[in-house]
């Protein structure tokens, strides 16, 4: 490893590798914060079972604007 390299990129020997890592690296930093957000939803419906609200248009990736 060269100084500062992370353990994540060691043998990577071409930039294709390391493009090709760092996206199977997003892809799991994806499937954490969707499984995130799905674990949110559920317990707002688990704490608050009588309350009926609509997710229609709510995304993990939606940003909040004067809300």
């Amino acid at each position: 490893l060269a100084e500062g390299e992370p353990e994540s990129v060691r043998g990577l020997t071409t930039q294709a590798q390391l493009v090709e890592r760092i996206q199977q690296l997003g892809e799991g930093v994806f499937k954490v914060a969707q499984h995130s957000w799905e674990n949110a939803l559920a317990q707002i419906k688990i704490v608050n079972p009588g309350l009926e609200f609509s997710i229609e248009g709510m995304g993990m990736l939606r940003k909040v604007v004067d809300g």
